[in-house]
């Protein structure tokens, strides 16, 4: 383990911040013991067996030669090991090919999804949301210092030449798999544990490797791996109910990605929890008087204070051909173990459907579901009946059951979520909430 050490960088300036504008990487950040070390390169995340945690170390020297745009690169890059298994239930031999190829999965999500800050002229297009020599596919790799290769160095740079070529934003392994099919056909692929001795451990490649170290994870006992893993599992579930819980926790982290998140927590957090969740964050407060209460400040002279806590939904049932009974009625019957927290008004649709249509799901009871239409779809049907201005207060968000089949509808004035029936999607990409009904196996960290 690193040897720590005093500095006087001041890591909270720039962690801080960035926490603030992700409620997913701060509750996740909350569970990591911050470090100074000048024992590795750069950077490193870590479970520490002395004190039974998850840690990140970090390089003073190294990280006051960064901006802070590079610190938050390199902040959510640590983080990011930790999100998709790459350093526990996903890793692979060699190690040096591992780590080289999930650092080309998470940097070009980074590169892909990071805004730009204002300290960063627009114009600049060199500057980079990680810190130099970090991997990044499409793209030839630099030296650490800066400095970019020479003609002479990328002629030499094997694995340097296959990373230039590389796509964006692939998953680990399937980076992997293309360097281990290159490394075959040079005649290796490094049989030892760190990739030493391979095609792609010469003078031209010796540098080419992940930004930060991993060696910890390798020095972690057999018999404890799934224990770390539970940890750092159970660590993410609390963060994907933290960022659910709030109305913008996931920041600029894309929905594809919060999905693959989401469900690799599947065996802890399921579709049936972010529906709870998504209505959880419909409740409001009421307030109201009642002689039943006594009041503290004026004891039997006024009414005392009672406080009721009720939402208003709106669910739109998509009735289009393509969906089936069964959806709505296992929906249905997760939902009925809900209705003591908010009231419901249904609405089934199609391409089209009007105020006539709207039912009330009263408490304690259960609806009759009736398929009552058969044609196409279309979202804005729903959406306009929940934006309309004289239904302004009578709901407190709009749910849609839906396989997805339609395009991407005008925005909705409150809260809107997406329930998808089993092996469905949307046909657009949204940033608002999306609930997969699905029971697919629970995979060992998110897919990149």
């Amino acid at each position: 383990m690193f040897r720590t050490c005093e500095s006087e960088f001041n890591l909270e300036r720039h962690l801080i911040p960035f926490l603030q504008d992700t409620a997913f990487y701060a509750e996740l950040s909350r569970h990591l013991r911050k470090s100074f070390s000048k024992d590795l390169p750069t950077a490193a995340v870590t479970y520490d067996p002395r004190s039974d945690e998850m840690a990140m170390f970090v390089n003073p020297d190294f990280a006051e030669r960064q901006s802070n745009w590079q610190i938050r690169g390199l902040l959510t890059h640590e983080f990011d090991h930790l999100v998709f298994g790459h350093l526990n239930s996903r890793r692979k031999t060699p190690n040096r090919i591992w780590n080289v190829a999930t650092d080309l999965a998470i940097n070009s999500l980074i590169v892909e999804h990071a805004t730009k800050p204002r300290d960063v002229s627009p114009n600049d297009k060199d500057a980079l949301p990680l810190p130099l020599g970090a991997l990044i596919p499409g793209q030839w790799p630099v030296m650490p210092d800066g400095r970019p290769l020479s003609k002479e160095e990328k002629e030499g740079s094997k694995l340097g030449h296959l990373i230039a070529g590389f796509p964006k934003l692939q998953s680990s392994e399937w980076y992997f798999n293309k360097i281990m099919e290159a490394a075959q056909k040079e005649g290796g692929g490094g049989k030892d544990g760190d990739g030493s001795g391979g095609p792609f451990s010469g003078p031209g490649d010796g540098w080419c490797d992940s930004i930060d170290d991993h060696s910890p994870w390798d020095d972690i006992p057999e018999e404890r791996r799934e224990y770390v893993e539970g940890k750092v599992k159970s660590i993410i579930e609390k963060a994907v109910r933290h960022a659910d819980s709030q109305s913008n926790g996931w920041g600029n982290i894309p929905a594809d990605i919060r999905e693959e998140i989401r469900r690799s927590v599947q065996g802890v957090i399921n579709w049936r929890a972010v529906l709870r969740q998504f209505v959880g964050t419909l409740v409001r407060g009421s307030r109201t008087t009642s002689i039943k209460r006594i009041n503290r400040r004026y004891p039997y002279i006024h009414p005392g204070i009672k406080r009721g806590y009720a939402a208003k939904l709106l669910i739109a049932m998509d009735q289009s051909g393509s969906v089936m009974q069964q959806w709505v009625e296992e929906f249905f019957g997760e939902l009925s173990t809900l209705t003591k927290k908010v009231d419901v008004t249904l609405l089934p649709f199609d391409c089209y459907c009007d105020e006539k249509d709207l039912l009330e799901w009263k408490r304690g009871t259960t609806p009759k579901l009736q398929r009552t239409k058969m044609g196409g779809t279309d979202f804005n049907a729903p959406t306009n009946i929940f934006n309309d201005p004289k239904n302004r207060g009578r709901w407190d968000g709009l749910l849609i059951l839906t396989d997805g089949g339609a395009p991407k509808p005008g925005p909705a004035r409150g809260k809107r979520g997406w329930v998808l029936a089993k092996g469905c999607n949307l046909m657009f990409p949204t940033e608002e909430t999306t609930i997969f009904m699905t029971k697919e196996k629970q995979m060992s960290g998110a897919w990149r």
